[in-house]
């Protein structure tokens, strides 16, 4: 991936003419949170989406909940509470918002795209199996920005669930430290379940940097970023 103007641009969905990226902090605070209406991220929003000549765009930010719930374009209304989106209409902007969960953005060739939070939970519950099961078989799909298994310290028992789930290659264990999760090993490892071919993952931590990502992890309480994508 590379970064142009604040916003990480994936190679794969570029060659592929989609209109996506994964906003960076630069951007300010990009996600409502318990704060319907915060006139500093409705600024954001506009700033980004004014500066990507996307304000004629019918976007599509679902409630995330940490589900495994994805909804089409026919089904969103503002408020619907999913974790995933897709659509094939070119009017269409969808985007999810994160600050250490992971964002992937999904294409098909077919005409179809698709936007996926998946958290530990989301993703141990099958949120990136279910919303592909919305597209057409063997998309494109990458991965941006998330915590990484070097940050992202967990219990013991949430350990043993995704070894048992995953294998033992999704935890990392280190004498005298907690384990660690490896989100984007496990994201892979769905990916290549579903028989997806063509896969780009960042592998840029945002716990580590606090200069181009906000961090709930890290900061406890954060501002959220912005991921998206349209044909």
């Amino acid at each position: 991936m590379k970064l142009k103007e604040g916003i990480f641009i994936s190679t794969l969905l570029e060659d592929a003419g989609t209109t996506h990226g994964f906003a960076t902090r630069s951007w300010g605070n990009l996600g409502f949170g318990k704060n319907p209406g915060d006139p500093e991220v409705v600024a954001n929003r506009k700033a980004l989406f004014r500066a990507l000549q996307l304000t004629d765009r019918n976007h599509m930010q679902p409630r995330q909940v940490h589900s495994s719930r994805g909804v089409s374009s026919s089904e969103f209304e503002q408020g619907i509470e999913a974790d995933a989106t897709f659509t094939g209409s070119n009017s269409d902007l969808l985007s999810i918002l994160t600050a250490d969960c992971l964002p992937l953005l999904a294409y098909h060739p077919m005409g179809v795209v698709a936007a996926i939070h998946a958290g530990w939970r989301g993703l141990y519950d099958g949120v990136i199996p279910n919303a592909l099961s919305m597209l057409p078989p063997k998309p494109m799909v990458a991965v941006g920005p998330a915590i990484g298994p070097c940050c992202y310290e967990i219990g013991e028992d949430l350990a043993i669930q995704f070894e048992t789930k995953f294998g033992a290659e999704v935890i990392l264990r280190e004498e005298g430290r907690k384990p660690h999760l490896d989100l984007q090993r496990a994201a892979f490892i769905q990916l290549q379940d579903a028989k997806v071919e063509d896969i780009e993952i960042a592998n840029l931590c945002t716990f580590c940097h606090p200069d181009l990502f906000f961090s709930y992890r890290r900061d406890g309480s954060s501002g959220r970023m912005m991921s998206f994508i349209g044909l």
